[in-house]
């Protein structure tokens, strides 16, 4: 299988690396892609470095290429459910953009509202980004599927409330639609997987359990596809 994964730094999955003997190659025409063997899979690892801006540039690029057979990315997220604990993992089947927009009388507009983008506009889907192909594979159906947003910078307790009531969300990351614009826009199968490092409701947070878990889902997943 032809797999592209999308992650922040080769760091972030240097577990799975050393568990499948895998050692990626630098692609000299794009220096952020990364090939590797694993098992059976043909592994691209487009490593995007922080943020939106990076995330959708370099996915564009890479999918400008070639297609694959799924496109994945499993990265860290917040929860707003006081439901969801840290290490969680999380199947995020609707991505909504979290923080464009602007303050109206006290009151929190977004580009929806503003009507500067169409709710129904391709690759829209009633104000927001959805995965139509979420039935693609078995292998995810364990993961709780929710709504996430993607923010320019973690929210505070405040803007969390906010952010939970006018978009029903369940988690926040700093830049999955950046992966899932590009994903719709190529018609490429994906999904993206979201573990939680940190609950805004509860205040409860572990880097290094949400970074473990991370690595044994995707270890997990890599051997079953």
């Amino acid at each position: 299988m032809k797999i592209l994964l999308c992650i922040s730094s080769l760091k972030d999955i240097e577990s799975t690396l050393t568990h499948f003997n895998a050692q990626p190659e630098q692609k000299q025409t794009l220096k952020f892609i990364h090939f590797a063997k694993i098992l059976h899979h043909e592994v691209d690892i487009v490593e995007t470095g922080a943020g939106i801006f990076q995330t959708t540039y370099k996915m564009a690029k890479a999918l400008s290429i070639q297609k694959y057979h799924l496109a994945l990315k499993v990265s860290l997220a917040c929860t707003y459910n006081e439901n969801i604990p840290v290490s969680s993992v999380l199947n995020i089947v609707n991505e909504k953009p979290g923080d464009c927009g602007m303050m109206v009388n006290g009151e929190w507009k977004d580009w929806y509202d503003l009507d500067l983008i169409n709710r129904m506009d391709d690759p829209h889907q009633r104000g927001g980004f959805i995965n139509l192909n979420n039935a693609y594979m078995n292998v995810f159906a364990p993961f709780k599927k929710v709504v996430g947003v993607t923010v320019n910078h973690y929210a505070d307790r405040e803007s969390f409330l906010m952010k939970k009531e006018k978009y029903k969300a369940d988690c926040e990351t700093l830049d999955s639609l950046g992966f899932v614009y590009p994903c719709l826009f190529e018609k490429q199968n994906f999904f993206q997987l979201g573990v939680i490092e940190r609950n805004l409701a509860t205040g409860e947070e572990n880097l290094q359990l949400a970074q473990k878990t991370l690595n044994n889902t995707l270890m997990d997943l890599l051997a079953k596809l």
